[in-house]
């Protein structure tokens, strides 16, 4: 990332972050589905990665705080 300047990195992380959203949203829906369909150990196995992949959201919703507070690039779409 050197190569790159703070406002990639920020614009970058943003992208990170609403990719993840979208994810996390789909993995819910699928972890429904399976549940409802009665594949419990699909759907046990669907919140398990969920937990995962909320935890990197959360990593990158961190990184980007810390980008914006670092270069003062407040975030435009609230994230």
């Amino acid at each position: 990332m050197s190569d790159w300047s703070p406002e990639d990195a920020i614009r970058m992380e943003r992208r990170h972050v609403s990719e993840g959203e979208e994810r996390i949203a789909r993995q819910e829906a699928l972890g429904v589905e399976s549940a409802h369909k009665g594949h419990d150990q699909l759907a046990i196995a669907a919140n398990e990665l969920l937990v995962l992949m909320r935890a990197s959201l959360e990593l990158s919703r961190i990184r980007l705080r810390q980008l914006e507070d670092r270069y003062s690039a407040p975030s435009s779409d609230g994230i």
